[in-house]
């Protein structure tokens, strides 16, 4: 996508009267500004105890809702905030120019609140979406003629639609295609082929929602693929649509997404470790829902490690490993050293012990004595979780990765010496994305997904099967 521009008027609608010129510009990445030709005046004027004026100064503010027109089409930004105000006497309202920088733009409506439930369905293209389904709407047939030629076509097949509901809303997989041509040009010595198919996920609710509750949703779809390809997935578009009358019409929702690959890193990269191939979209869709609201924090620092990829090693190691202890938290919360009710038992027996103590070293005791598990066991336990054969493959000895990962972790969070004298940084490198490997097989696993897939993601995927053979040699040498 290129940078786009829309000329046009743009108002405050709580303020309709005071229209100002301006330009909306959207880059490649989604950022958006918005450039106006005079501006809105946040000057606060106060009267000053004992003279005869008053003292202005300005106060920048956010605007929730900002309404514009480019031609015939109508935009509401979101959440604009300003940047930059200039002018002569911008403290009487005398102002040249002001530039805004709206989080969000929606493209094709005017909304009274960003809270306003008309929308009755959310489009979203994601990248290596169609790869993914391993579906096509294109059918290539060779037939023989009854003069004993063959003729060659190009048709557009159905493809039915994948449906799952999943609480309130329901979400389908559609494959779509257009522009598709075949020209056998026998005279002219050519043949002339073509045609443009892309998937597209849908999510519908069971009520008109507001443009902010498919967010959400949407976030957790995008994270699924990014587990799926294990390379960062971008959103290419994505769209709402409401019923105005008897038409429904489309809205585009622009503004900087979390991720999308750069021109110049757009290559296949890796084999795929998840697709539907190896699981129904009908299953996947509610157990990854599902579990992603149970692992959402250790998720989200999981994915954001791919999302940007820039960074210190040891900044990300340490959100690895901090992604790790989330995850085995919120997966096997009722894991402790010994049984609850032997714990409650011996707690009480040494606090009747200890009754004639002081109140400081009772209440030290009832705070700081805990029935949890210590990293390393929290590790070992979570590596425990996938198919053994892959996380053997994948690590090699279990208790040296967990010692290193627990060594590793606890020298960057307190910020001890050895942190900046310890391991290499391409073994730090190596031991963060084994770490990062094996999390992918836990959620793979928590999925439902066979072990022979989990061990093929170890076997073929190029990154993992490098790195982990780098980190295993490490450990020997």
């Amino acid at each position: 996508m290129s940078n786009r521009t829309w000329r046009g008027h743009w108002w405050d609608p709580n303020y309709p009267e005071n229209s100002f010129p301006g330009t909306l510009h959207c880059d490649e990445s989604g950022d958006l500004r918005l450039e106006l030709i005079g501006g809105f005046d946040f000057s606060v004027r106060e009267i000053v105890p004992g003279i005869t004026g008053y003292r202005v100064h300005r106060e920048n503010r956010d605007i929730e809702i900002m309404h514009g027109v480019s031609g015939n089409e109508r935009f509401t930004l979101l959440s604009s905030s300003p940047t930059h105000t200039s002018g002569p006497g911008i403290f009487d309202g005398n102002i040249a120019k002001q530039d805004w920088r709206p989080n969000r733009a929606l493209r094709g409506v005017h909304l009274e609140s960003v809270n306003s439930p008309i929308f009755i369905r959310a489009h979203l293209q994601l990248e290596r979406l169609i790869h993914w389904s391993g579906q096509t709407a294109f059918s290539f047939t060779i037939e023989d003629d009854k003069e004993g030629s063959r003729k060659r076509r190009l048709e557009k097949v159905p493809v039915e639609p994948s449906n799952v509901e999943h609480k309130e809303m329901t979400v389908s997989l559609r494959i779509l295609a257009n522009n598709l041509r075949y020209d056998d040009r026998i005279i002219v010595n050519e043949r002339v082929a073509g045609g443009r198919e892309w998937a597209v996920l849908t999510c519908t609710p069971k009520s008109p929602a507001a443009c902010m509750d498919f967010d959400q949703i949407q976030k957790d779809l995008q994270d699924l693929l990014t587990l799926s390809s294990y390379n960062p997935c971008g959103a290419l578009s994505r769209s709402l649509a409401y019923e105005a009358g008897e038409r429904v019409r489309e809205v585009e929702v622009m503004g900087r997404q979390i991720y999308r690959t750069p021109p110049s890193s757009r290559k296949p990269s890796g084999e795929m470790i998840l697709s539907l191939s190896d699981v129904n979209f009908i299953d996947i869709v509610p157990k990854w829902l599902d579990l992603k609201d149970r692992v959402r924090t250790g998720c989200n620092i999981l994915f954001g490690l791919r999302y940007i990829e820039k960074g210190y090693i040891g900044t990300r190691l340490l959100g690895v490993a901090t992604a790790a202890e989330s995850m085995h938290s919120a997966l096997r919360s009722a894991t402790s050293p010994i049984p609850r009710s032997e714990y409650r038992r011996l707690k009480k027996k040494i606090l009747e012990a200890i009754a004639d103590e002081d109140e400081g070293l009772i209440s030290f005791v009832k705070m700081g004595l805990r029935n949890n598990p210590t990293y390393n066991e929290r590790m070992l336990e979570l590596a425990s979780i996938p198919d053994s054969a892959s996380v053997d493959l994948l690590l090699g000895d279990r208790q040296e990765w967990a010692t290193a990962l627990r060594r590793s972790r606890n020298d960057l969070a307190h910020a001890n010496e050895r942190s900046s004298n310890g391991v290499e940084t391409s073994q730090a490198f190596h031991l963060m994305e084994v770490t990062y490997a094996l999390l992918c097989l836990v959620l793979l696993s928590e999925l439902g997904v066979s072990p022979e897939v989990q061990r093929r993601a170890v076997e073929e995927n190029a990154r993992i099967s490098f790195l982990s053979g780098e980190y295993r040699n490490g450990l020997i040498t």
